[in-house]
């Protein structure tokens, strides 16, 4: 009996319905790093689990290298580095007194493995270009890897469990890549004429077989460090439970 192919038909429609709203805004375009301060309450540090497609798989967006020269040339995007571009599964919290503690680290990623070592490896296609308000973003079609992943550590760990408890938005959770943010300067309608002939175009794979948990560093004087990486936590798939694993 063929398994069922995942329905992920709903990630391009959110990525037309989100393009759609970005287009036919005419408010002036915002400065994602002063939205970023205000979130991050004045840049503490997030710990994320991620996939850090720059790092894992440099050359993914080879494909996309037309549009990326097209948005270095416009002062109303900042285009993010290939090493930075990174796809979250789950905002654990930020590094600060009211969130997460540095000494909770640890708990969570011993919380999360166990669960996260039975899933299968699998692969990102990505590809589709749309919009947020601040950022300009890639798709990614996991065939519902991620959404697994995000459960098995909600289930796992006990901050995120509360924390996505509190998230209305939780359960409605689409991949994406950030791949240019707004500046706050210029015009809307320069980045849609750069943006246009793009929006169904496709990047590279990239293959999961870690899920990954790392600190993002960013600062005021250095926006896009490198990732610090603190977690690899292998998929085995069925192979887990066959001899030790550390």
């Amino acid at each position: 009996m063929t398994a069922e192919t995942p329905d992920t038909s709903g990630y391009a429609e959110d990525r037309a319905r989100n393009w759609a709203a970005f287009t036919a805004s005419t408010d002036p375009l915002p400065d994602y790093w002063d939205r970023w301060i205000e979130y991050s309450h004045d840049w503490k540090i997030p710990i994320h689990f991620l996939q850090p497609a720059g790092i894992d798989a440099p050359n993914f967006v080879d494909p996309l290298q037309p549009l990326f020269d097209t948005l270095d040339q416009l002062e109303e995007v900042q285009v993010v580095p290939t090493a930075f571009m990174h796809m979250t599964s789950v905002d654990v919290g930020l590094l600060m007194a009211t969130d997460i503690m540095w000494s909770q680290v640890e708990t969570i990623y011993v919380n999360a493995a166990p669960r996260l070592h039975r899933l299968e490896p699998f692969t990102l296609k990505v590809g589709g270009v749309s919009a947020f308000e601040d950022s300009l973003y890639l798709g990614v079609d996991d065939g519902l890897a991620v959404t697994e992943v995000r459960r098995q550590i909600r289930l796992g760990v006990p901050v995120v469990y509360e924390r996505m408890r509190d998230d209305p938005q939780a359960e409605q959770f689409i991949p994406h890549i950030k791949i240019a943010y707004f500046t706050g300067k210029g015009s809307r309608q320069n980045v849609i004429d750069a943006v246009a002939p793009y929006l169904d175009a496709t990047a590279g794979e990239v293959r999961v077989d870690e899920v990954k948990m790392a600190r993002i560093p960013v600062d005021p004087d250095n926006r896009f460090p490198v990732i610090d990486v603190i977690a690899e936590i292998q998929l085995y798939g069925e192979d887990y439970r066959k001899g030790y694993h550390s």
